[in-house]
């Protein structure tokens, strides 16, 4: 197994990816939210849980426990995790009423079912032991686990691409959309929904269109 960048746990990645997410939620305020936000709210809306206690794996900064509660019109229950200190304690820094934790998406560490949705913040396509991560999602859910925003392709495997993320170097999988199917079902998840978010063309590198999906996947044993 290739061994992951971590440029992700860097002082300035933390700070420029939170520069980042504070001008999309500037631009949510005004009424333009970008469509990734859109589909982070209504993924949680089609769980149609009337007040989810939710675990976001990767929270970064924290920022969509802002953009949750916003756009879903409630204060809405959450948890945030990340692997990363520098991005923890700056969640705490931005939203110190909430609860953030550091830890490690492969191994959470959460009772089994301590949590009514697992929403995986756009961070599975930075975690190499992706099988673990998600296992360990449907282990601490009662009911959902959300992948956000995660990008995909259909006719070569899985890929693992080296990339610079708000200037740092990082990991980034690129899943064969039947492959990822595939994980799910072992895990005991079943996909309930897939919406479309953000646009991720990368065909000028691996020489097949790419999009990225929101999957909504509901416990099934």
């Amino acid at each position: 197994m290739r061994q992951p960048v971590n440029g992700w746990r860097h002082q300035d990645t933390a700070l420029r990816q939170d520069a980042a997410y504070r001008s999309l939620i500037d631009q949510m305020r005004v009424g333009q939210p970008r469509q990734d936000l859109l589909v982070a709210a209504e993924a949680v809306r089609r769980t149609r849980l009337p007040d989810p206690l939710i675990l976001e794996v990767g929270c970064g900064s924290g920022y969509y426990s802002e953009i949750l509660s916003h756009l879903l019109g409630r204060q809405v229950r959450y948890v945030g995790l990340d692997l990363s200190q520098v991005m923890t304690r700056l969640a705490l820094d931005r939203y110190p009423d909430r609860p953030f934790v550091i830890g490690d998406a492969t191994s959470l560490p959460f009772a089994d079912s301590s949590f009514d949705i697992v929403l995986n913040g756009v961070s599975l396509m930075h975690t190499l032991r992706y099988e673990a991560a998600i296992s360990e999602s449907r282990r601490i859910t009662r009911a959902w686990c959300i992948f956000h925003t995660v990008p995909v392709l259909h006719r070569r495997a899985t890929a693992i691409l080296r990339k610079e993320a708000y200037g740092e170097a990082t990991s980034e999988i690129i899943f064969n959309e039947v492959e990822l199917h595939h994980c799910l079902r072992r895990a005991g998840l079943i996909v309930r929904h897939a919406l479309d978010s953000i646009p991720y063309d990368l065909n000028a590198v691996l020489g097949e269109p790419t999009v990225t999906k929101s999957y909504i996947c509901e416990v099934t044993d």
